[in-house]
């Protein structure tokens, strides 16, 4: 953490002269100092709360693949299915607030009042075991989830005494963002995997439709085709008897004209 953080507040420090230009007309030089030592709490404590999210489910995959060999579950999102994906960033942030108030601030404040032993770190201890048992109201629970959101209870509750509540309430939002985008991510990519074999199908069958409809086009020219021919014949043959029967009629009249004169 550390390491993350050495190597964080360089760039942190980068953003100081952009804070102080933007803000330097509306306040003193102290209001200044002050507010860029808040943006950088803020930022540091975003970072570290979003660097340590793949170690969170670099953890998580062998309870995930103990669960799901136990159990014989393959889906592990606990909520109604579409519930993530209806859900909007600003009721994502409205929800992680609420969450670190009521775990980072409420709950180790009632457990230092209310406990004899809740001294040094035991409420944020019992808080981060609380913040994870919590999540067995979701209708479909799963341990992993547990498992996850205990890990990401100790996880806030160091960024809240270390950044403040406004950077574990981002940390907590960014996170909850990034795992709901990676689960619409595969899933969507599970149901084109899914689609894939129908895909192909139909475009097997396009194929063989415009297979047919191009020998069925081809088909109709050729009788289109034999059709002028049979016209061309018929009309010739026509002709041809239109001929004949003028050339029988001239003859005729010939012999009545030849008739006639032997009669005379």
């Amino acid at each position: 953490m550390d390491y993350i953080s050495s190597n964080l507040s360089p760039f942190i420090s980068s953003l100081a002269p952009a804070v102080n230009s933007s803000v330097k007309a509306f306040a003193g030089s102290r209001s200044v100092e002050v507010l860029q030592d808040q943006v950088k709490r803020i930022f540091l404590g975003t970072g570290l709360g979003l660097a340590q999210t793949p170690l969170e489910l670099l953890l998580a995959r062998p309870v995930l693949m103990v669960e799901s060999k136990l159990t014989g579950r393959t889906d592990f999102n606990s909520f109604e299915e579409g519930y993530l994906e209806k859900l909007s960033t600003k009721d994502i942030f409205t929800k992680a607030f609420t969450e670190e108030v009521l775990f980072r601030v409420i709950c180790p404040r009632l457990i230092k009042l209310n406990l004899p032993f809740g001294t040094g770190y035991i409420p944020e201890i019992i808080s981060a075991f609380l913040f994870g048992i919590a999540h067995l109201c979701t209708p479909k629970p799963s341990f992993t989830h547990i498992f996850m959101a205990t890990i990401g209870g100790f996880k806030y509750n160091n960024i809240y005494k270390s950044h403040g509540l406004l950077s574990a309430t981002i940390a907590h939002a960014a996170h909850n963002l990034s795992v709901i985008k990676l689960h619409c991510y595969t899933k969507n990519r599970d149901r084109l995997e899914q689609m894939k074999p129908t895909l192909n199908r139909n475009k097997t069958r396009l194929k063989q439709m415009r297979v047919t409809l191009n020998n069925r086009k081809h088909a109709a020219k050729q009788t289109k085709i034999n059709s002028n021919s049979i016209k061309s014949e018929n009309c010739l043959k026509l002709r041809s008897g239109r001929v004949i029967k003028r050339s029988n009629l001239a003859g005729i009249n010939s012999m009545k004209t030849a008739a006639s004169h032997i009669g005379k």
